[in-house]
């Protein structure tokens, strides 16, 4: 008999026999169901962010110079950080010894935390006329253009501005009720020896029954 190929077919019959064993199912035959022991998590908080914001601003118009901008933005943020909201901001173009109220202006505002675009119209006193107003926001700084409808000129405005990143929308969490506990359902599966309905888990978590 050929010593070296019997040793080598009892190798690969223990290796295939520690890797049946290795991935074998946690969970012994015949477990049995987790029933009223388990429950599914319930989420918690809705997952979303609301920020308003009163701001204050210096922007250099060119073609005109310096103005102050005060304004207020209001967003909401959902659980993937896009935002939606609106801004509304007045202009108020100084000098050295002058500063007077010229624009209003109302954006609406999309986009996400880190950058944002804003669209909208607004009114010029000091040209007396409409305006369609464009912008893109990102933390502290701002960069847009107004089109004035009465004499058809553009109008484009770099700045910065005390306008911080928005609240941060939160995925929404899991929890458990009062007396039990949130574990993970494959742990649960191996230590207790029971199975985990899939309607009893979410995202492979459980809350088990502390009593």
């Amino acid at each position: 008999m050929n010593i070296t190929f019997t040793f080598a077919r009892a190798a690969v019959a223990l290796v295939g026999a520690l890797s049946a064993a290795s991935f074998a199912p946690s969970v012994m035959a015949g477990a049995a169901p987790c029933g009223s022991g388990c429950s599914a998590p319930v989420a918690s908080g809705s997952g979303e962010a609301d920020t308003t914001q009163a701001y204050a601003g210096i922007n250099w118009a060119f073609g005109s110079g310096p103005e102050l901008v005060l304004g207020v933005r209001s967003l909401h943020t959902n659980d993937r950080n896009k935002v939606a909201g609106a801004k509304v901001e007045a202009t108020f173009p100084f000098g050295k010894q002058s500063i007077s109220f010229d624009k209003l202006r109302l954006r609406l505002v999309g986009g996400n935390r880190a950058g944002m675009y804003e669209l909208g119209a607004g009114y010029s006193f000091g040209s007396k006329g409409f305006l369609l107003s464009g912008a893109l926001q990102a933390d502290y700084v701002v960069a847009g253009t107004d089109f004035n409808l009465s004499n058809f000129q553009w109008q484009p405005f770099v700045g910065v501005n005390t306008l911080a990143r928005p609240d941060e929308g939160q995925g929404g969490g899991l929890s458990c009720p009062a007396g039990w506990t949130m574990q993970d359902a494959n742990t649960v599966e191996t230590s207790l020896n029971v199975t985990v309905d899939p309607s009893q888990e979410v995202n492979g978590k459980t809350c088990v029954n502390n009593t």
